[in-house]
């Protein structure tokens, strides 16, 4: 009989502020989507369905489960903590399993006293209607047996509570082991390996009473008596080594797991080695690279008070060539005032100096002009005035000749220079600029080697070490798995042998006169060891059978669900090794197919959930249990969103879909084209089902935060 949920409610839930006729989702068999954006109560909405299976909830501050009682004070209203004085935290679900009616509720009971929020611890309530006559539930057992075997059976709880992230965990494919015992579940594996371990027990018991009549009450030769020791030494060789195969298995199989938990970080390993090697280099040229920057911009201050050729003189040429004027001017009038019709020499008194002079006389050259100065020239008498010009100390106080000629010499190296330093300011900037422009090209950089490795597993954190570690752990467990597949194999020969040799000591024996009470016990032990072989024959059969049937319906699945994708998803393979079942995809040519999307990986999982489920039920191929997911879609396109709303109502008698995709807060109904196109699609009876969305009444924080919720179709 099929479970169906007909309401959800929340009362004072998070931000679902106010009572459970507030609250309530209504919902029927089909696919029933809550659709809704960040933050507006999709997490909360499972979270609730956690509460009351699992005592637990999702704390989004540590991004982990805890425990629900721990977690009540977070799980209150932020409304109904500040509004109101006494208030209940609550989550019903309302559900029919074949003519029964159940309600169940979680609920703790809040009041302020003293000025402190206490609560109350929750409890369970659960209510049977039959035949509209109610019958509380009170019996702890009573309902617990109600959630684990009417509602939602424990064995099936993870395949019909998932949240997208969940489904690695679930069905990765990474956890092999986890996939066998689920197969385990659906074919009663686990029943039939119990029998196995007592039949195998009786065989041996069986062989063991054999023995000891055989030897109590034969009388028999010393011919006979030896084959009996090489038979019974045969025996023990086999069990014992049976038993060293057993845990030998145990080994191997443990390594495998091992093996299949470095499977996802080996990949990656070596190169985040390669890579930190790279972001350790492109940190050192950083580094080097500030500190040029820095040696350039400290060059800058030294710059502008250099010596010979200060920048803090930056536009001063028009005031150089202003005093020259005024100095030439100055000349002029001491001369007319002095009236002696003497020379009047513009060069600053001691300039040129007097060797410089003698020089250009000795030369025949001015070296102030370049040009030259024949001796008795009138160049060269210039040159021999200015060498023989009188030393003339002044006794006016107003005479500033001196004072004048000292600042143009001093000023006269500045003149050339003057004009280029703007130009070196700009080259010293362009310099800057390009280090600071190499800096940036390095820093983004280093920036796409961090993305390089955190695609690649890593973080600016952590170091090589652990990859090193996780290296050497890979060789080591490669090395465990193939030493123990040689033991296993080489023990399987040994007891090949033995067992060969032990039918021939058999055989021989049988052919002894013995007595009728010992051929009973001989015959009852070969009989339970028939029974044993029989027994393990079926098991194997019937999880080969099993494998074989969820692979089928998987692959069906699988192909449905990735329908109209450009690109082949493939086919998915199982394989069976030991206890543990392999999960591959692969080509037409059966070549394994890697670097499929994370939206292939996650159909695939999916795939194989709808596959167990469906295995489940047998031929009827329908969940009999609501399915009830949390951002399922995260990783899909619409394609296969599209598909998924398909195939589902095939597998799932319900299912309760938590979905931002299909949400749009721009537009005026809060969907997407696709979200109008499957709503669409539900009213015009394609797909079965309810369709809400969730939104938030007023802009505000948690104190004053209440999600509702608008039915576009029940």
């Amino acid at each position: 009989m099929a479970t169906i949920i007909n309401s959800v409610a929340f009362e004072n839930f998070y931000n679902y502020y106010g009572s459970y006729e507030h609250n309530e989702y209504k919902f029927k068999p089909g696919i029933n989507i809550v659709n809704a954006d960040n933050n507006m109560g999709k997490s909360k909405f499972y979270n609730g369905f956690m509460w009351l299976l699992r005592d637990q909830v999702y704390d989004s501050d540590i991004k982990a489960f805890c425990d629900a009682n721990e977690s009540l004070f977070k799980m209150a209203s932020g409304k109904a903590k500040a509004e109101d004085y006494e208030f209940k935290v609550g989550f019903r679900v309302i559900f029919t399993n074949g003519g029964t009616k159940y309600t169940m509720e979680k609920c703790a009971l809040f009041c302020h006293k003293k000025g402190e929020l206490i609560h109350e611890e929750s409890r369970l309530d659960i209510m049977e209607t039959v035949n509209n006559a109610d019958t509380p539930i009170l019996d702890k057992g009573e309902q617990m047996s109600i959630i684990n075997k009417v509602f939602i059976p424990l064995a099936l709880r993870n395949y019909a509570l998932l949240q997208g992230e969940s489904m690695d965990r679930l069905v990765d494919l990474s956890s092999k082991k986890a996939l066998a015992d689920t197969i385990d579940t659906l074919a009663g594996i686990s029943v039939l390996k119990g029998i196995c371990d007592i039949s195998k027990k009786m065989a041996q018991k069986a062989y063991s009473l054999f023995q000891m009549e055989d030897s109590e009450n034969s009388k028999f030769d010393l011919e006979r008596k030896r084959d009996k020791e090489k038979r019974n030494q045969f025996v023990a060789n086999i069990e014992s080594t049976l038993t060293a195969i057993e845990n030998a298995k145990d080994e191997l199989n443990a390594a495998k797991r091992k093996k299949e938990e470095l499977d996802a970080f080996i990949s990656n390993s070596s190169k985040r080695i390669e890579i930190r090697s790279q972001l350790d280099n492109i940190r050192i040229q950083i580094d080097n690279q500030k500190k040029s920057i820095e040696r350039i911009e400290t060059s800058i201050t030294k710059k502008i008070f250099d010596e010979e050729n200060p920048w803090l003189l930056i536009g001063l040429e028009d005031e150089l060539d202003t005093f020259d004027t005024r100095r030439e001017k100055h000349i002029g009038d001491l001369a007319q005032m002095n009236n002696d019709g003497a020379l009047v020499i513009m060069l600053p008194e001691g300039s040129p100096d007097s060797s410089s002079l003698e020089r250009m006389l000795k030369n025949e050259v001015c070296e102030v002009c370049g040009q030259p100065a024949a001796k008795h020239s009138k160049a060269w008498e210039h040159i021999k005035l200015i060498l023989d010009r009188p030393k003339k100390v002044s006794t006016n106080r107003n005479d500033f000749g001196h004072f004048y000629g000292t600042l143009q010499k001093s000023a006269s190296s500045y003149s050339r220079n003057i004009p280029l330093i703007e130009s070196r300011i700009e080259a010293l900037k362009d310099k800057l600029d390009e280090e600071k422009e190499h800096l940036e090209k390095l820093e983004e950089k280093r920036e796409e080697i961090f993305t390089e490795l955190n695609n690649a597993g890593g973080n600016a954190d952590n170091s090589s070490f652990n990859d090193k570690a996780i290296i050497k752990d890979y060789d080591i467990v490669n090395t465990t798995i193939a030493t123990k597949e040689r033991e296993i194999s080489e023990k399987q020969r040994m007891v090949a042998t033995w067992n060969n040799s032990l039918d021939v000591i058999n055989q021989k024996l049988s052919s002894y006169k013995k007595d009728m009470s010992v051929q009973k016990y001989e015959d009852f032990a070969d009989l339970m060891k028939k029974i044993n072989d029989v027994i393990v024959k079926t098991k194997d059969d019937i999880y080969d059978r099993t494998i074989t049937a969820l692979a089928k319906e998987a692959n069906e699945k699988y192909i449905a669900l990735t329908t109209g994708n450009q690109s082949s998803g493939g086919k998915l393979l199982f394989e069976r090794n030991h206890d543990v079942v392999n999960v591959s995809i692969r080509d037409v040519q059966n070549g394994e197919i890697t670097g499929l999307g994370t939206g292939f990986q996650r159909m695939k999982q999916l795939a194989i959930v709808m596959a167990i489920i469906s295995s489940k039920i047998g031929d009827e191929k329908k969940f009999d249990y609501p399915f009830i997911s949390d951002a399922p879609f995260s990783e899909f396109g619409e394609n296969f969103v599209n598909n998924f709303f398909k195939v589902a109502p095939g597998v799932f008698s319900q299912s309760i879909i938590m979905i931002k995709e299909l949400y749009d807060p721009t537009a005026k109904d809060l969907l997407t084209p696709f979200g109008r196109r499957i709503l669409e699609e539900m009213k015009n009876g394609k797909i079965p089902g309810t369709f809400y969305v969730n939104v938030i009444e007023d802009r505000a924080d948690t104190t004053g935060l209440v999600t509702s919720h608008k039915c576009y179709f029940e």
